[in-house]
């Protein structure tokens, strides 16, 4: 924009009122229609004279930011985002699956749930799919958005509350939902005592209603008694695990037990359950002739040993994240690979190997070797115009640090 962000007038509910109406939407449609991604400084000058400054930075913000909505939610080119609400909003798969957990705990569509701190509302589109849900967040810009976000998602309306979340009376809910502020000073931080609402609030809301779903950064520190009280939930999308939900109440279907979950594609769900404590079965004496790697969720849950002695597998090393087998294993949260060779880190044996076997397509993976892929990559000088397909797995074995080549199993 022509002059600093800081020397506009702040946004007001009106502001906020009017982004979320009719005449922006129109605006926002033909920027869309005549414009890319970045507005040109005439565009934005133009807006400023038709709109005012407040408004014409929030219609910049919406079209800058819809585009990068699309991975998270289908609806992305009606919703409205904060740079930061998007961030931390849960993605629509996501957000869904999390929702039927509510339902297949007896949350009745008559029933009123809470979702606090809620953002730009992605959970909440999908909690009012199935039940009537308030709204609470301190921003008033994220409870306007939120609302509307409800309505491009076809949901039912919601009542919103501007107000901390701790101070909310969760007796008059049959459950809540929150997602902490895991940036009160700028900084993401995995210490609950440092979340706002913070710890201490947090427990006393539980002992309010205790039938609760708090979503916590993937690697956030646990409290001890929360372990055993809670059920806690690793979900991945994408290679990814996103987040991690402490069911509570009712909600916690399995208190005890940790749980990674993996939505792929289509968005079917894919769980396994454990407990900490379990080990491997040994480490394995050499590469077997499969290899698995863990879906992020099993990995951030921890579960590693466990979901080995499920299938009878063993770690490639005490602390290797790839186990390995001479048995294949279909599940969705364990990547599959079938060994071609196994060969010693000497990139000259391994070009040599490449070309052999006519492999010019090559995915690099690496663990618990200080090597870059990609630096490493080039060193092979691959000919990718050869037709062949395979995996390459730097990492640590009972044999020293080996180069695995395999194929992907699928």
């Amino acid at each position: 924009m022509p002059e600093p962000a800081q020397n506009l007038q702040p946004a007001t509910p009106a502001d906020f009122q009017w982004i979320t109406g009719e005449q922006a939407r129109d605006l926002l449609a033909q920027l869309s229609k005549q414009h890319g991604q970045k507005l040109s400084l005439a565009v934005m000058l133009q807006l400023r004279k038709e709109v005012g400054a407040t408004r014409a930075g929030l219609l910049v913000e919406q079209h800058e930011l819809r585009p990068r909505g699309k991975s998270k939610f289908k609806a992305a080119d009606q919703m409205f985002f904060t740079k930061i609400g998007l961030e931390q909003s849960t993605d629509e798969q996501i957000a869904q699956y999390k929702a039927k957990r509510f339902v297949e705990s007896g949350i009745q569509t008559s029933d009123h749930v809470a979702d606090c701190c809620c953002g730009i509302g992605g959970d909440t589109a999908a909690l009012s799919q199935h039940s009537q849900v308030t709204a609470v967040d301190l921003s008033e810009q994220h409870l306007f958005y939120a609302a509307a976000n409800c309505q491009a998602a076809g949901r039912s309306s919601i009542k919103t509350h501007c107000e901390r979340a701790e101070t909310i009376d969760l007796q008059n809910f049959a459950a809540w939902h929150i997602d902490p502020d895991r940036r009160v000073d700028g900084r993401r931080t995995t210490q609950l005592e440092h979340y706002s609402p913070t710890l201490a609030d947090l427990e006393q809301m539980l002992q309010t209603n205790d039938n609760a779903a708090i979503k916590l950064a993937p690697a956030a520190s646990v409290p001890d008694a929360w372990q055993q009280r809670a059920e806690l939930q690793w979900i991945s999308r994408d290679r990814e695990c996103k987040q991690l939900v402490a069911w509570f109440g009712k909600l916690a279907l399995q208190p005890g037990q940790r749980k990674a979950t993996k939505i792929d594609r289509e968005g079917t769900p894919h769980s396994f359950t454990g407990q900490l404590g379990k080990r491997a079965n040994t480490s394995a004496d050499q590469v077997g002739q499969f290899v698995y790697e863990p879906d992020p969720a099993i990995l951030a849950a921890e579960l590693t040993d466990a979901i080995a002695v499920e299938f009878n597998l063993k770690r490639l090393m005490p602390r290797s994240v790839y186990l390995t087998a001479d048995h294949p294993v279909k599940s969705p949260l364990l990547s599959m690979f079938h060994l071609i060779e196994c060969l010693p880190m000497d990139v000259k044996k391994i070009r040599k190997t490449l070309l052999q076997l006519e492999i010019g397509q090559l995915e690099i993976k690496k663990r618990g070797v200080d090597i870059l892929p990609e630096a490493f990559r080039k060193k092979l000088k691959l000919k990718t115009e050869l037709p062949g397909q395979a995996v390459l797995i730097l990492t640590p074995t009972p044999e020293g640090n080996r180069a695995i080549l395999c194929q992907r199993v699928t």
